[in-house]
């Protein structure tokens, strides 16, 4: 199925040299942003002691998509994005207005990703062996365009806020790097490259900052690390995961959200924590893969704690609360897809015995 994110993410390890780079890849600085929180928001604990937060529940407006859970569905404020069973082509649509984008011979489409003003769909090279062919689409004018420059390499990972993409490529020597592109002038550069014998993956961005997991090519286990980009595109590791466990992570307004995998062979099992001003949370349990910034919030997957309970999906506001914004129908033997944030709205797939969903919900 689609709907869920792999247990095991596929972690691009890269063993050639990283050259420097004079322009690194510019992005929001999550410090610069003043606290949003209410003045009478809960006080969290000691990065060594957080403070458990109790979930309430406070569920969106979630409404049918009309389309079968495994289809690639995308929803914004005013365009959809559906595409079909075999990954060739991605249909973009308002009222009177439709935009279709084919993957074209010898690729497939492998990412639909959509902000208010903006649509990017990602063709794939099927052998993996060319750069990735970026499409633009401006949903204000409906016209299409391109990132050709730096040349996308194919497959890892990506993320649109606002008018910036932000995705991989590949610099001198063959080095693993991030590049963004201003989608307004299709102006693109190539950033921060990861070190030798090191990967990148796991990115989110809004307006709050762009995070990303780092890691290296230790065996058994990788030894992984979250970071949020400073003012200059640098990762800078996130104060508060244990070493090397780390794994989902995306800026808030006044912290971080991440998560950490306390059994390296239950991948898809984490605890996720949050910091705000300086103060930590423990949010509980969640799934690995399934987190996402969306309005003014970051959403994470929570998979059943018991037979008789529902799949989940956590909302951590800016007023530091912790909430259920969505049950599954199914108890026991369900489970979350990774959700989509689409300029503010949210759309998610839930599968399970008393049958699957695929809803869309504004969010705040």
């Amino acid at each position: 199925m689609r709907g869920r994110t792999t247990t095991a993410l596929a972690l691009l390890v890269v063993l050639t040299g990283c050259a420097g780079t004079d322009d690194p890849a510019p992005g929001p600085d999550p410090t610069s942003s003043a606290s949003s929180a209410e003045p009478d928001a809960p006080a969290g604990g000691p990065v060594d002691d957080p403070v458990v937060a109790e979930p309430t529940t406070a569920l969106l407006d979630w409404q049918d998509t009309g389309v079968l859970p495994d289809t690639r569905y995308v929803r914004g404020p005013e365009w959809e994005a559906l595409g079909d069973a075999a990954d060739t082509r991605v249909e973009l649509a308002r009222d009177g207005d439709a935009v279709t984008i084919t993957a074209g011979r010898g690729r497939t489409i492998s990412e639909v990703l959509m902000s208010q003003d903006w649509a990017v769909v990602v063709k794939q090279d099927e052998a993996e062996t060319a750069p990735s062919e970026v499409a633009v689409v401006d949903l204000g004018s409906g016209e299409t365009g391109e990132v050709a420059t730096p040349p996308a390499a194919s497959g890892g990972s990506w993320a649109l806020t606002d008018g910036d993409l932000w995705f991989p490529t590949y610099g001198d020597g063959g080095a693993y790097c991030l590049a963004t592109a201003a989608l307004a002038d299709s102006n693109g550069e190539d950033g921060w490259c990861a070190p030798d014998r090191s990967g990148f993956s796991g990115l989110t961005a809004s307006e709050h900052g762009v995070g990303m997991m780092t890691f290296d090519d230790a065996r058994p286990v990788a030894c992984r690390t979250v970071n949020i980009l400073d003012a200059s595109g640098v990762p800078q590791p996130v104060e508060g995961p244990a070493d090397c466990t780390a794994w989902d992570v995306a800026a808030t307004a006044d912290g971080v959200v991440w998560s950490e995998v306390p059994k390296p062979r239950r991948q898809e099992e984490a605890r996720f924590h949050a910091s705000a001003d300086g103060a930590y949370f423990d949010l509980g349990p969640g799934t690995t893969g399934t987190v996402v910034p969306c309005g003014d919030s970051v959403f994470f997957a929570r998979d059943p704690q018991g037979p008789d309970e529902p799949a989940r999906l956590m909302r951590w506001t800016p007023d530091r609360a912790l909430e259920v914004a969505y049950e599954s129908p199914s108890s026991g033997n369900a489970f979350l897809g990774e959700p989509v944030c689409g300029g503010g709205v949210l759309t998610l797939t839930s599968y399970g015995e008393q049958g699957d969903e695929h809803v869309w919900a504004d969010v705040a």
